[in-house]
């Protein structure tokens, strides 16, 4: 069996199991990288993907009790990181960090509005936990969908309550859906294009292809002949 374990909001790997397990559940899990706990997010039906590593069972109360202390570390690393970016003066925002279960790793996500050089930042943060560090940029939609928020429809944001994976939407998504607007009317919190412009792009596009498909259609004979 191989499962889809979400290690943090912003990571899913893949996971190889000789046991079966419910969605949802924690799990203790172990790679080349170390151990970690991640949930079940689903089951992965393609064979030629990419094994990250393998799940060697489900969380006991020891390890919750043990998470929950790593939890509190995590705050205190990101309040690091915070103090170390201010003062080294670098134009990105931390919003998450995340410590391996067996604690070999600290992994540290941030957003920017380009990517950065920050090899000084990382150098400095590694000593300063005396850890290995990973540093990590996530976009703009990764973010609101960690912390969330109210849509121009007025209900909770589909990334935070619903969609696992954040696919591209692109303008000529809204000109098939007939949305000849301003990108900014038709944008999220994240500022990027509403993810829901994606929920019908099948049916838009299906029915362009059979609307096409009718206009080449030879007329039919009415029946008359020169004879």
């Amino acid at each position: 069996m191989k499962y889809n374990i979400e290690i943090t909001p912003f990571r899913v790997e893949m996971c190889n199991s000789d046991v079966e397990y419910p969605l949802g559940i924690l799990v203790v899990i172990e790679s080349k990288e170390g151990v970690d706990i991640g949930k079940i997010m689903g089951i992965e039906k393609d064979d030629d993907a990419d094994v990250y590593g393998e799940v060697v069972r489900k969380v006991v109360p020891d390890d919750m009790e043990k998470r929950k202390e790593l939890r509190e570390y995590e705050e205190f690393c990101l309040i690091e990181l915070r103090q170390a970016v201010e003062e080294f003066k670098y134009a990105m925002k931390p919003v998450y960090a995340h410590c391996q279960f067996d604690e070999e790793r600290v992994i540290f996500y941030f957003t920017a509005q380009k990517r950065l050089e920050f090899r000084k930042l990382h150098r400095f943060i590694s000593q300063k936990l005396n850890k290995r560090v990973v540093i990590k940029q996530i976009g703009s939609r990764d973010y609101s969908k960690l912390f969330g928020g109210i849509g121009p429809c007025g209900r909770n944001l589909c990334c935070r309550t619903f969609l696992h994976e954040l696919k591209s939407i692109s303008l000529r998504m809204a000109r098939d859906q007939k949305l000849y607007v301003s990108p900014s009317k038709i944008s999220g919190l994240c500022g990027r294009l509403l993810c829901c412009l994606n929920f019908e792009e099948d049916f838009y596009t299906e029915f362009a292809r059979s609307h096409d498909a009718t206009l080449e259609e030879p007329t039919a004979s009415n029946g008359d002949s020169d004879d």
